[in-house]
């Protein structure tokens, strides 16, 4: 049986593009993060994003289920310790991840003990309000989540500072803020139903759900 970054990840249905670096470098000044900080991705996958924060000059550490690249250290997230001591890194990081954990606290509580005091968790998660539609069209999703649900998990699991809020994965809506307006009226479609080929009408309303919090 094929595993689950071979089959959702394939380079022919996904190919790399230039999105991880322009994330990562939008993340990296948003939250002032500097060259040389501990950064993990926890359920690295094929290692696209932790590639681009190693590039941004943070030493950067990977865990999967899979060995998706050479720098993955392998775990069961479900259920699992970390292979790291506690208050290893600066930054842990979580994207896409989360919704495909059946103990959701244990991976929670894992993130929280590697986390230096005062470190940063940043976890992004499928938007459930507009991706309701087509969620379970990935047979490993297990949890949907809102903004309300992961600012609550995050107070729940002892997080400071929490915030949380709804995030359009669309580089060109980062730089400049005017377009979001048009991204709202999209929205007014409602949930998407399908995965559009144009870049700007699909993501602009499939959000994801950013959330953040220190130890």
């Amino acid at each position: 049986m094929k595993n689950y970054v071979d089959v959702a990840y394939d380079k022919k249905e996904k190919p790399i593009t230039s999105y991880p670096d322009e994330l990562a470098r939008y993340l990296y000044k948003r939250f002032s993060m500097q060259p040389g900080m501990k950064f993990l991705d926890n359920g690295c996958g094929r290692g696209d994003f932790l590639e681009a924060f190693s590039r941004l000059g943070l030493e950067t550490y990977g865990t999967d289920i899979v060995q998706g690249c050479k720098q993955t250290q392998l775990v069961d997230l479900n259920q699992g310790e970390l292979p790291f001591s506690e208050g290893t890194f600066d930054v842990v990081f979580s994207k896409s991840v989360i919704e495909h954990i059946e103990k959701q606290e244990h991976y929670m509580q894992e993130m929280r003990r590697v986390l230096k005091d005062d470190g940063l968790l940043i976890i992004l998660v499928p938007d459930w309000k507009t991706q309701r539609v087509i969620f379970y069209e990935d047979p490993t999703h297990i949890h949907p989540y809102t903004q309300k649900s992961i600012d609550r998990l995050l107070n729940m699991m002892g997080f400071r500072g929490v915030s949380s809020e709804e995030f359009i994965q669309l580089p060109s809506v980062w730089k400049y803020p005017v377009l979001k307006s048009i991204c709202r009226v999209l929205q007014l479609l409602g949930p998407v139903k399908r995965v559009y080929k144009n870049k700007f009408f699909r993501f602009s309303r499939e959000l994801m759900i950013l959330g953040t919090g220190r130890k």
